[in-house]
């Protein structure tokens, strides 16, 4: 049985460890994911300098002890200028290769998205590799739609 919850402080490394194999992932799509040596204590670091916080949250996906999954959401603001003042974040939503397909994404999101609505966040972001069509598709599945292109050159 799979359970979605708020991670703990003592599980911050093993998120930190799904977090890199979240990069490692998103690296064969494009080598701008590539990490460093020190990145899952870096991740850990700054999970723990927000934990807990109000506008932020870390769900995790629990088969009784192991984390499978995980989804990082926050709560940012918009330039002073726009009418939307605030916004939710999904900053990073990933579930090990061997558990996908079951529902676990889809768990993690209806969490972040609760998590907004206490809230009272109106609209939800997020960035997805343009090469990872899969992503693409489950996010335009659940509702979510383009709004604009993350564009880079290399110089």
């Amino acid at each position: 049985m799979i359970t979605i919850r708020e991670a703990r402080e003592d599980e911050l490394l093993k998120a930190g460890e799904l977090w890199s194999a979240f990069m490692e992932f998103n690296a064969g799509f494009n080598d701008s994911f590539e990490i460093n040596g020190r990145a899952v204590e870096i991740f850990t670091k700054e999970m723990m300098q927000k934990y807990p916080a109000r506008d932020f949250r870390l769900a995790v996906a629990d088969t009784g002890g192991e984390l499978v999954g995980f989804c990082f959401s926050y709560i940012s603001q918009k330039p002073k200028y726009f009418k939307l003042d605030k916004f939710g974040f999904v900053g990073d939503l990933y579930v090990k290769p061997e558990y996908r397909r079951q529902g676990i994404g889809h768990d993690l999101v209806k969490d972040a998205l609760n998590f907004f609505a206490r809230r009272k966040v109106s609209q939800i972001e997020l960035l997805v590799s343009i090469r990872n069509r899969e992503a693409i598709q489950f996010w335009e599945a659940i509702g979510f739609s383009h709004l604009l292109t993350w564009m880079y050159k290399r110089i």
